[in-house]
């Protein structure tokens, strides 16, 4: 895509007409290019307030992603620690299990006594 501008505000004031025999009304051709030059004019500001705005959303985006990708990062060192725990603890879980298994055998014999 190449779009090349080629008027702008200035050269739009700025032009000047030759005049001819059977020319046009002068205030005609003034009011006409008055009006184009407004227009100019805001298209300039349209598009001055549209890449300020594609800016800052460019830079809301980087920001996202950069959190996304440390969120990621903390995701992974979390599910790491989980798993850590998980190993360590599933000796302390058997051996809470056979106790439970030799406290039935124990006090559940003397109870029926």
């Amino acid at each position: 895509m190449d779009y090349k501008i080629q008027l702008t505000p200035k050269k739009i004031l700025n032009k000047e007409f030759k005049v001819d025999f059977k020319g046009y009304n002068s205030a005609e051709v003034d009011y006409f290019l008055d009006t184009i030059l407004a227009d100019y004019e805001n298209f300039a500001k349209i598009i001055e307030f549209a890449n300020k705005e594609l800016e800052e959303l460019e830079n809301e985006n980087k920001k996202l992603k950069e959190e996304i990708a440390q969120l990621s990062r903390d995701k992974s060192v979390a599910e790491e620690s989980v798993q850590n725990l998980e190993e360590q603890l599933s000796p302390q879980v058997d051996i809470l299990k056979r106790l439970s298994l030799l406290e039935k055998a124990v006090f559940g014999n003397r109870s029926a006594e």
